[in-house]
């Protein structure tokens, strides 16, 4: 149908990507509430996919997660909250809301030594590739 598919992968991360490879033929696909590591990140990337990520890159021990948005190409980062769960610092523990995805931003901008409007700009321009339809 060639609408883009939004995937939650949890430590089935190769065995996804194979799965999508095989059967995926025209359609942008986003790895939602991306957990996994650089390297399948990378791998990702080649295949035209889509990286999320949401308030977790703002927690202390979100190791993995924040070496993944430091070292992907912008043009392959999308940014979400995943409400209601999984709420960025400063608000850690109460309800996510949508707003609070500029904590997502600044924290990806802080981790890059790059503006929050770069980072903003950027992901907003890939979000519109995926759904033309958001102006």
């Amino acid at each position: 149908m060639n609408l883009p598919i939004n995937v939650h992968c949890r430590e089935a991360y190769f065995d996804t990507l194979n799965i999508l490879k095989e059967h995926n033929k025209n359609s942008q696909v986003i790895m939602h509430c991306f957990s996994g590591s650089l390297e399948f990140a990378k791998e990702c990337i080649k295949q035209g996919i889509y990286i999320a990520i949401g308030g977790v890159v703002t927690f202390k021990n979100a190791v993995k997660v924040k070496e993944v948005a430091q070292n992907i190409p912008l043009e392959s980062l999308l940014l979400e909250t995943d409400d209601p769960y999984l709420t960025p610092v400063p608000f850690r523990g109460k309800e996510n809301q949508p707003s609070y995805v500029k904590y997502v931003a600044q924290e990806i901008a802080n981790l890059r030594g790059i503006s929050f409007e770069e980072v903003a700009r950027t992901t907003t321009q890939n979000a519109k590739r995926i759904f033309p339809q958001i102006n």
